[in-house]
């Protein structure tokens, strides 16, 4: 059985690079992009591996994280359909700074240096607007943590299981224990005991072994009743 673990800390949960994209432009450099099928469980690209693409969601879900020499993998995010990853290495020309495994059959999209140099020449628009989406996307990730510093337990608790949800709505499987969401929350493990109890009550999860099931990412941020 694949053992999980949670990072301490973690600014994935964006949707993505290629999700804040003007229509027109996402949909040209989509369909410039190769199609590839992954089996549940296939490695897509490993740490240290180099920056060549990035990759679009089309169906299925991607894990997002960093396997130990154990075999362990620190669990950062789950992501889904109309999501992007790996954008970071492939424009920093940098090694790959995470692990990505399919967590489902999954369909994504290949979007290499010939694909986005074609877009660039073709579009005036698209340097300016791919800086301003990246740009955007640095401003979540600080925006993220200075929110997350002074929040209730409970809502922490939301924070973390929306995240992980990635681009999933509806009955996702978070695979993590309670003492690794607590470890990731901040808190200890009754507190988070605590906090699933409240969100159990408000129909927002399920809580299962080595998981929790998230009814819904619109009902994780509605108060309860």
């Amino acid at each position: 059985m694949e053992k999980y673990q949670l990072a301490a800390s973690s600014t994935m949960g964006a949707t993505g690079f290629v999700a804040g994209l003007p229509a027109d432009v996402r949909d040209r450099l989509l369909g410039a992009g190769r199609r590839r099928s992954f089996a549940k469980g296939e490695i897509i690209q490993q740490r240290g591996d180099p920056g060549r693409e990035f990759w679009h969601i089309e169906s299925g879900s991607v894990q997002i994280g960093r396997y130990s020499v154990d075999g362990r993998l620190t669990l950062f995010a789950l992501l889904g359909p109309g999501e992007s990853f790996g954008e970071q290495a492939f424009l920093g020309e940098f090694p790959r700074m995470v692990d990505a495994m399919a967590g489902s059959e999954a369909v994504l999209i290949r979007i290499g240096e010939a694909e986005l140099q074609a877009l660039i020449e073709s579009d005036p628009r698209a340097a300016r607007i791919l800086l301003k989406t990246m740009a955007r996307m640095v401003q979540q990730a600080f925006d993220l943590v200075e929110a997350s510093r002074n929040l209730s337990a409970i809502d922490r608790t939301r924070q973390a299981l929306f995240r992980l949800c990635g681009g999933q709505d509806k009955d996702i499987a978070v695979p993590v224990t309670q003492q690794e969401l607590a470890d990731l929350v901040g808190v200890s493990r009754v507190s988070l005991g605590k906090a699933l109890g409240e969100l159990e009550s408000q129909g927002a999860i399920r809580r299962k072994y080595g998981k929790i099931i998230v009814s819904g990412r619109s009902e994780l941020l509605s108060p309860g009743p």
